[in-house]
């Protein structure tokens, strides 16, 4: 069966072609009473707008690429949600990919989606990105929004949180339980987030008047077999404290189990703080107390820069870092 075209539309609905292609593309200014009628008779002939003759006509796209470093995490999960019923609402349509923190594959996807002709790109980058690796399409002319993990000195637009506070605020919790050693396991040195948390800690640290060494970092993988697997290695060697701050709250199940098998409770015997606040962290028993980085807000703020630099034509790079905030939960127990 032929698809109805645009002019099948007009026919129907007793207006010019013209008047029916302002109506579906939301553009004009046709009275109210017309384009309802139009609608509704777009949908009764089962009309779907062509968007690539619309890019061609008015050089825009509705289409926003989104590359996130992985989808494992349920951080992320909960950043596309937001970041996909945003463009949703404003009528896109997202197309999403991740790059498995894998610098050529994502090289190879924001080639891949200049080539699917989208009108702005989302990326949360992998591990040893920089500059150099966001210049092509930064210099290709599509608006790039950078999230969560920022690429120091790039042209791009960027949301994410303060790091530097987030930090602070876990290493400020256990020290006010009365936490005075500690450890910080997992994330990638030398990325933005992982050294500004690093920042926020000893600066806790240090209005405590203790010294940098009174948190031992372990940096790396960022699931919960790796939180697990130092916690038993730092027991086996008597140097595990009983303060635990994970790199996000997907770990922190895995110091949970680590826990378990040492016969310790937590929220007794050991504290542990994560970040995120994902709902996962209300599942663990008891509850983990974590550093909230808004992921909702975050996809949210991002598809709206990003709707923004389409529409608009917007040839500035904004920037947003937004406030964490501290959820205290049963997980840490003051000694």
């Amino acid at each position: 069966m032929k698809r109805k075209g645009i002019k099948e539309v007009a026919a129907a609905a007793g207006v010019s072609v013209a008047t029916a292609s302002y109506v579906l593309s939301g553009t004009g200014r046709p009275s109210a009473q017309t384009r309802k009628r139009v609608l509704e008779v777009a949908d009764q002939l089962g009309f779907i707008r062509d968007a690539s003759a619309a890019r061609l006509r008015t050089g825009k796209s509705n289409l926003v690429g989104v590359i996130l470093n992985n989808i494992i995490n349920p951080f992320f999960s909960e950043l596309v949600a937001s970041l996909e019923a945003t463009v949703y609402e404003a009528g896109g349509l997202t197309l999403l990919a991740t790059a498995q923190n894998d610098l050529v594959r994502q090289e190879q996807l924001l080639a891949s989606m200049v080539a699917q002709g989208v009108g702005s790109v989302i990326l949360s980058p992998v591990h040893g990105s920089t500059t150099d690796d966001l210049a092509p399409i930064l210099a290709h002319g599509l608006p790039l929004v950078v999230c969560v993990r920022d690429v120091v000195g790039s042209q791009a637009a960027f949301v994410g949180v303060d790091d530097e506070k987030s930090g602070y605020l876990a290493a400020e919790c256990l020290l006010a339980a009365g936490h005075r050693s500690i450890v910080f396991i997992g994330g990638y040195p030398h990325t933005t987030t992982w050294d500004g948390r690093c920042v926020g800690i000893r600066k806790a640290l240090a209005d405590a008047a203790l010294p940098e060494a009174a948190c031992r970092m372990l940096p790396g993988l960022m699931h919960p077999d790796f939180a697990e697997e130092k916690m038993l290695l730092l027991a086996s060697q008597g140097m595990l404290p009983n303060a635990v701050i994970c790199f996000n709250d997907d770990q922190a199940s895995g110091a949970y189990r680590a826990s378990r098998k040492l016969g310790m409770i937590v929220g007794r015997d050991i504290s542990i703080i994560a970040f995120d606040n994902i709902p996962q962290g209300r599942i663990l028993d008891p509850e983990l107390t974590t550093v909230d980085i808004q992921p909702a807000l975050i996809g949210r703020t991002s598809a709206e820069f990003a709707l923004r630099r389409i529409t608009a034509k917007e040839t500035s790079a904004p920037r947003r870092t937004l406030e964490p905030a501290l959820i205290r939960r049963a997980s840490v127990i003051s000694t």
